[in-house]
């Protein structure tokens, strides 16, 4: 039971499941038009013309970061022969029948998903959207397949799996971005988040086909597999020879 509590109202970062049952502290909630908003009162801006982020703003902040780092410490899988050294969040959760994966469904729709790009930017903080926006823009041309990860992912782990293990990509032909080990991983997740309505992670793209989705939605590397539509989209990307 407590394992189900933890999972439905703690922030997962890394699959995105339970952000939208966070309440904000200190601010005043607005729906229009389906959007959830945020308002603070009045913006403020430093002297380079960025915007600073109201105190209780980075309060929230620094809450939403210390309960995912207690959430991860409580609920990981320790390292064992047995899992093959995994140390991350517990693997069947990537499974398509988990009740991650189904909360993670539902989380991605309407208010929930602009709730959750709320909490992704809270965690961003303040950062340069242009040089960000850059730096994705150039990962995407530098390779056929790119992935934005979290390396504690359990839906992380199996698509890399099935990329590198199953189908046995060229490393030369995927890239992989860590955002949880990458000083500029937040604001790139944010900026996903608004690209494409999901901040969770796996964020899969593929050269002509773009933004495929995660790990088992959006439509998701893994349904596209078992349809038979991967590998095609592989080809025509470049990223695999012509069987």
């Amino acid at each position: 039971m407590m394992r189900v509590v933890l999972l439905s109202m703690t922030l997962a970062v890394s699959t995105g499941v339970s952000e939208a049952f966070m309440m904000p502290i200190g601010r005043s909630v607005m729906l229009r038009r389906g959007q959830l908003r945020m308002c603070d009162g009045k913006d403020k801006k430093d002297s380079d013309g960025m915007m600073q982020r109201p105190v209780l703003d980075n309060v929230v902040t620094k809450a939403i970061y210390s309960a995912e780092m207690m959430r991860i410490k409580m609920m990981k899988e320790g390292p064992t022969e047995e899992n093959g050294g995994w140390d991350g969040e517990p693997r069947a959760w990537a499974n398509d029948n988990s009740l991650a994966q189904k909360v993670s469904k539902v989380s991605q729709i309407g208010v929930f998903a602009s709730f959750k790009q709320w909490i992704a930017e809270s965690i961003a903080g303040n950062y340069d959207k242009e040089a960000i926006n850059k730096r994705i823009d150039d990962t995407l041309a530098a390779t056929p397949v790119v992935m934005f990860s979290f390396t504690t992912c359990p839906f992380c782990l199996k698509a890399k799996g099935l990329l590198q293990d199953e189908i046995k990509l060229d490393p030369s032909m995927l890239t992989i971005i860590e955002c949880d080990d990458d000083a500029e991983g937040n604001a790139i997740r944010a900026e996903l988040g608004r690209r494409t309505g999901r901040t969770s992670m796996p964020s899969i793209w593929i050269k002509d086909s773009g933004y495929i989705g995660g790990c088992n939605d959006g439509p998701g590397i893994m349904p596209l597999q078992k349809e038979g539509k991967l590998v095609p989209m592989l080809v025509a990307a470049g990223a695999l020879e012509e069987f």
